[in-house]
């Protein structure tokens, strides 16, 4: 997974090769595809280049970004892409090649007004997006580039103990680090998600991670829109309290740093 320290470097990588700086100001009406959005433009921090005004709906395509061609994880991006600039006040940076063959406007999109979050990068840093250089649009190739060839590794949890999902029963009161695998996962009508290890719901004798819904947002933007439905089978490792519920030991979730996803 490419995607867990993007927002640690990202910041220091911009910085040591910056040479522009977001011209303009605007606000996502939709999210098209996991690397086309249209924006309406809001007000111009540099001269509007040629054919842009204020007020003016245009599709903007973020610039490197290449999609996966595969429909389901297309769609998965189009998801992480929603979570990030869905609705959200945004600031462009253009290249020398204003739109592309399909009169679409390409633009690096950055989340703040001094360009340090920029949406190609976090998308390319992820696992299922990489990078296509466009002609003309080279400012950033070397970033780009360079976040798509990095694997960057996912901070494991700081655990003071690790205890195996069968014996947590054994350590209710205590907090640790509870590890196994995905055996089930289910979400309640209220938007609560449960992970299940070890042993499938109804067994009373699983170990259940819950997210209350209200946290969910959270997880999602972290792992990616409803994340649990690839967890079956897979490893994973949480921290905090042991609790039991209804006879059923669990830990509650409400910080993704909590859970470790392989």
């Amino acid at each position: 997974m490419k995607k867990a320290l993007v927002a640690l470097v990202l910041g220091w990588v911009l910085a040591s090769v910056a040479v522009g700086a977001p011209a303009a100001v605007g606000r996502v009406v939709s999210v098209l595809d996991g690397a086309t959005i249209s924006v309406r433009l809001e007000s111009f921090l540099l001269p509007a280049p040629t054919g842009l005004a204020a007020g003016a709906e245009v599709k903007v395509r973020y610039i490197g970004v290449a999609l996966p061609p595969k429909p389901e994880e297309a769609a998965l991006v189009r998801g992480w892409n929603a979570i990030l600039v869905e609705g959200k006040q945004v600031f462009l940076e253009f290249d020398e090649k204003l739109r592309d063959e399909e009169g679409r406007v390409l633009a690096y999109v950055f989340l703040d007004r001094e360009g340090k979050l920029m949406v190609n990068a976090i998308l390319i840093a992820t696992e299922l997006v990489g990078f296509t250089p466009v002609a003309g649009a080279g400012r950033y190739d070397r970033v780009l580039s360079h976040l798509d060839r990095t694997p960057w590794l996912v901070p494991t949890l700081a655990c003071p103990v690790v205890y195996p999902w069968s014996e947590a029963i054994k350590h209710v009161g205590e907090s640790a680090c509870v590890e196994g695998p995905v055996a089930s996962v289910g979400t309640s009508r209220a938007g609560d998600v449960f992970l299940n290890l070890g042993r499938p719901y109804p067994d009373p004798g699983r170990f259940t991670l819950f997210i209350p819904a209200r946290y969910v947002g959270k997880f999602e933007a972290a792992f990616g829109p409803r994340f649990w439905n690839n967890l079956l089978g897979r490893t994973v490792r949480a921290f905090g309290e042991i609790r039991l519920y209804q006879g059923v030991a669990e830990i509650q979730l409400a910080d993704p740093a909590n859970l470790f996803i392989p």
